[in-house]
């Protein structure tokens, strides 16, 4: 609008430019102070430069309207980051895998807390599942772990250090991830399942994506590991990407593993055998797993199971069911061998 003003006033301005020009060279001329041909001259030249200056005015406003376009656009995009590391923050050094949330409340609205003074420790080595209705806590459990999100209060320990005093380039390149949709880059196949660790041969990539499946597509591929994935990796079916994204998991071979239902894209058969070859892979990792598909995790050391911010049962598998609390209900209410979203979505049992 404000544009539309000034411009307004622009054109008004040149008008009674022109005008007051144009009466001037009249009254010179009336007077016999100046020819026909000075008049001539001087008014063709006083109107090219009116315009001239007309149109290097408007050319003026539109360029600082794309600067300021610009950098608004530029301000949206680039922000600081939320989360950066603290002042003197050392590296992470992990030597058993121990992980312990001490007394930590975290929440994204004020008005809903999710954690309120969770205090849980993971022991070195342990495979732990994590099981609850959607929106109990357990992807939030984990992003406060990869410091995602900061936590309100308390403290998140990793063999004894607070994670918030570590350095984050650490903490990642300590803690392997699996996520239910792998990100992969517009890169080729080897660069991509090479990600966690660059500095490493051809003969290992070709070891891990063994391990992980991959390989039984990938060489079928015109150019194998040389093969670009597209943006996203959308020239890859589900089940493809995922397995990729266990064969990066399994070279980086970090101390710490995650895994947020790793083989929800798979076949029965083919994720039986992943399974088997995870299973190797973990050793003697900390492992966290969350499962909406809890026969994947029954096998695990140790099960949390969230309820509304809370871990309400803690313990083996045999163990819950025998409680017959919240974790022998999920058990016996999964549908398909997966659990309803919430509480009251039951399926009747045959």
């Amino acid at each position: 609008m404000q544009n539309h003003v000034l411009w307004a006033w622009i054109l008004i301005a040149a008008a009674m430019l022109k005008v007051g020009t144009v009466y001037y060279a009249l009254t010179l001329w009336d007077s016999g102070i100046i020819s026909v041909g000075a008049f001539t001259m001087s008014i063709g030249l006083a109107l090219l430069i009116i315009n001239d200056a007309r149109n290097l005015t408007r050319r003026f406003l539109e360029f600082f309207e794309y600067v300021g376009n610009i950098a608004n656009g530029v301000d949206t995009i680039v922000q600081a980051h939320e989360i950066v590391d603290a002042p003197g923050a050392l590296p992470l050094k992990i030597s058993q895998g121990r992980i312990e949330f001490r007394n930590v409340c975290f929440s994204y609205d004020s008005k809903q807390p999710v954690f309120d003074d969770l205090n849980v420790v993971i022991e070195p080595g342990q495979r732990v599942g994590l099981v609850g209705f959607s929106g109990s806590g357990k992807s939030t459990f984990v992003g406060l772990m990869l410091r995602n999100y900061q936590p309100q209060s308390g403290q998140i320990l990793i063999d004894g250090m607070d994670i918030q005093q570590v350095k984050q380039n650490s903490l990642h390149e300590q803690v392997s991830l699996i996520p239910q949709e792998p990100s992969l880059f517009h890169r080729s196949l080897k660069e991509n399942i090479a990600y966690g660790r660059l500095a490493v041969d051809d003969e290992a990539i070709h070891s891990a994506a063994h391990l992980a499946h991959a390989d039984e597509f990938i060489r079928v591929m015109p150019e194998g590991y040389a093969s670009l994935v597209g943006e996203r990796g959308v020239k890859l079916s589900g089940g493809q990407r995922q397995r990729i994204a266990i064969a990066r998991v399994i070279l980086k071979d970090a101390p710490i593993l995650i895994l947020d239902e790793a083989t929800s894209s798979l076949d029965s058969v083919t994720e039986k055998t992943i399974q088997e070859n995870l299973d190797r892979a973990m050793g003697r990792k900390t492992v966290i797993a969350i499962a909406h598909r809890l026969s994947t995790i029954a096998h695990l050391d140790r099960i949390l199971v969230f309820d509304q911010g809370r871990i309400v049962e803690d313990g083996g598998h045999n163990q819950l069911l025998a409680q017959q609390g919240l974790y022998y209900r999920l058990w016996t209410m999964q549908a398909g061998g997966f659990l309803p979203e919430e509480a009251g979505s039951e399926s009747p049992r045959c």
